[in-house]
């Protein structure tokens, strides 16, 4: 019997990616711009590949994906995060403080000895005095450390405080300086090794990011750079004696909401581009261009011309592997119609959210107080959810409390338990978010994305169409548009020329 294994042939450079390469080997950092499916993973390897003799450090944001990659670079290249780079070197002291109970915010109030404020929130068109008690101040200091803690800055500020953006705006700035004693001495109670209060990891990882440390590598793969904060960008831009290789996607970019700054548009280095996807096909690709128009790019996606991927407008069949909503709510009315039909689905929403915002539901309509759930811990009562929910600044968690009056909170605490496993249900359904690197054959996308059409126009934000790009740019042979076909055609009317040509 033949032991012999054969031969692995590795893939052949495209043009755009030896342009990367011969980037890579002039020894200087540069940014690769790498749209949705083309090869960005292997184009790293490949870089890394043609430096054999150079140490490499390949940074990722999560311990997962970290650990997978390892097994594709070779030993020269060392996959990390940047906690576990943090953690290694900070003082045991500090990270040992990890493993010391929380203070929860009823406890912090009380240490602090804080007291209840009363401001002004707009309400129904009209701003009515409203009282903040102890345990939601309280809430409102630890956020702003770990807000802090996701900045450049080298020190707290009362603007690091966040306060709900329904404050009266002379409010805001009372409340920062009135916190901001608090902020300073839960900063530095955090940082202390002699304090016993427990710490989450963004308090380490900020302290080695405030001791300028030097990264131990000849040059840097930063992964998904369009999702950095400015603290890891920070860190990044004071490597003096490393080449740092930043890659990403900036219409790819979903994550503002938690601090992430685009780092692909904003940094001023040169750039090589991936352009064309092994994913999918040329009429998704065009589709995806309708969109990339219409977020003021020149340059388009291409498809693999060799894969017959077909975009469709037909209401929903059962062909379909994927199905993404905007919204953990609409995916949780999709699981509930599903179950009801005997589907076997699987959620990669976050349903941990869910069954934690349902919990917290109950408990509200009991006429108990929410500390742990930030949605929800304003509220009085449920009626009081309710009247924010028809303020501009409730649109977002409106869906899902219309999800618990529709349904009830054991139907749901139902459903959330009969989720099918992934690899054995008969379809996926996903929010854009948490499809994000992933793909499947046939995707279709869903009705609760947020946009107005009349005959002559449209209007949707930037982060909306991001969302629109990630979502449909996860199929490799067919994406079903139905529910969008109406505004991916005004988006093709409007298209710059540069990508029209690109459009059948």
């Amino acid at each position: 019997m033949n032991s012999t294994v054969p031969n692995m042939q590795k893939p052949q450079a495209t043009y755009e990616q030896a342009t990367a390469i011969d980037n890579a080997r002039l020894g200087k950092s540069f940014k690769v711009i790498a749209y949705a499916g083309t090869g960005k993973t292997t184009t790293l390897q490949m870089i890394s590949d043609a430096m054999p003799q150079r140490r490499g450090m390949y940074l990722a944001f999560n311990k997962s994906i970290a650990g997978e990659a390892q097994s594709k670079f070779h030993r020269n290249v060392d996959c990390r995060t940047f906690h576990s780079l943090a953690f290694r070197s900070v003082p045991r002291g500090v990270t040992d403080k990890l493993r010391l109970p929380r203070l929860s915010p009823s406890f912090l109030a009380k240490e602090y000895r804080l007291t209840p404020i009363t401001l002004r929130r707009m309400m129904g068109g009209r701003y009515e005095k409203y009282v903040l008690m102890p345990s939601r101040l309280a809430s409102l200091v630890a956020n702003a450390v770990s807000y802090f803690c996701a900045t450049s800055s080298q020190y707290p500020a009362p603007r690091h405080l966040q306060a709900p953006n329904w404050l009266h705006p002379d409010d805001i700035v009372t409340l920062q300086a009135h916190l901001y004693p608090a902020i300073e001495r839960r900063w530095l109670e955090s940082i202390d090794p002699n304090h016993q209060a427990g710490i989450g990891h963004d308090i380490y990882l900020k302290l080695w990011a405030l001791s300028e440390p030097n990264i131990p590598a000849d040059y840097i793969l930063f992964d998904e750079a369009q999702d950095a904060d400015p603290l890891m960008l920070g860190i990044l831009l004071k490597q003096r004696n490393s080449q740092v290789i930043y890659v990403g996607d900036a219409h790819q970019q979903i994550y503002a909401w938690r601090g992430a700054i685009n780092a692909m548009q904003q940094l001023p280095l040169p750039e090589s581009r991936l352009t064309t996807s092994f994913r999918f096909g040329e009429e998704i690709a065009h589709n995806a261009n309708a969109i990339l128009g219409a977020l003021n790019e020149t340059v388009p996606l291409l498809g693999n011309p060799d894969l017959n991927s077909k975009v469709v407008n037909k209401p929903h069949t059962k062909l379909r592997d994927a199905i993404l909503c905007r919204t953990n709510a609409r995916a949780m009315e999709l699981l509930l119609a599903g179950l009801v039909h005997g589907d076997k689905v699987s959620l990669q929403a976050d349903h941990a959210r869910i069954n934690r915002f349902v919990d917290a539901a109950s408990m509200l309509k009991q006429g108990k107080r929410i500390t742990d759930v930030p949605e929800l811990a304003w509220f009085n009562s449920w009626h009081d959810v309710h009247e924010y929910c028809e303020t501009n600044e409730g649109s977002d968690i409106k869906p899902l409390v219309k999800l618990v009056d529709d349904h009830g909170i054991e139907p749901l605490k139902k459903a959330l338990a009969k989720i099918t496993p992934i690899g054995q249900s008969d379809y996926i359904i996903s929010t854009a978010h948490k499809a994000k690197g992933l793909e499947w054959n046939r995707v279709h996308i869903e009705d609760d994305y947020q946009f107005k059409l009349n005959e002559k126009d449209y209007k949707i934000s930037d982060e909306e169409l991001r969302l629109l790009y990630v979502a449909c740019t996860r199929a490799k042979l067919s994406l079903n548009i139905h529910h969008i076909y109406d505004l991916v055609q005004q988006l093709k009317i409007k298209m710059p020329l540069s990508l029209r040509k690109s459009i059948k």
